[in-house]
């Protein structure tokens, strides 16, 4: 019995292993350690991502950090993922007395249900930029 379950562990590990080939996470500005700019009025950042590639159970994992520190973090669960899945995120920043000259990076990964296993990552920094005009 302990060799059919040890067996039957193995070939689904293996599966989860070859059918997250290929997973990919591209952020809505552009491919990972892209650049993008805030105003430091901004309250609340929409971090958006679309995941590509995806057969198995994943966890997106959502890392913000402002000037190295982490200030936020969120997991979201995708039991039976689509082709495409579009991945959004409101990210609170109105506590974090932003800065023109400072940075909030945006790490999100792709990590397997099973195994653990980091399947696809993406990095955007969004460098902190004094307010600009209002426009009603």
């Amino acid at each position: 019995m302990k060799q059919s379950l040890l067996v039957a562990a193995l070939v689904f590990g293996l599966a989860d292993v070859s059918f997250a080939q290929g997973m990919d996470i591209h952020n809505r500005y552009g491919e990972s350690g892209t650049h993008c700019q805030v105003s430091c009025d901004t309250q609340s950042f929409l971090y958006e991502a679309t995941v590509t590639g995806g057969t198995v159970a994943y966890q997106i994992v959502l890392e913000v950090y402002h000037n190295g520190i982490l200030k936020a973090l969120n997991l979201e669960t995708v039991l039976l993922p689509p082709p495409v899945y579009h991945y959004s995120c409101p990210v609170d920043m109105a506590s974090w007395g932003l800065r023109p000259g400072d940075t909030v990076t945006f790490k999100a990964k792709v990590v397997g249900l099973v195994l653990g296993k980091i399947y696809a990552t993406d990095v955007l920094f969004a460098d902190i930029v004094p307010p600009g005009p209002k426009t009603y």
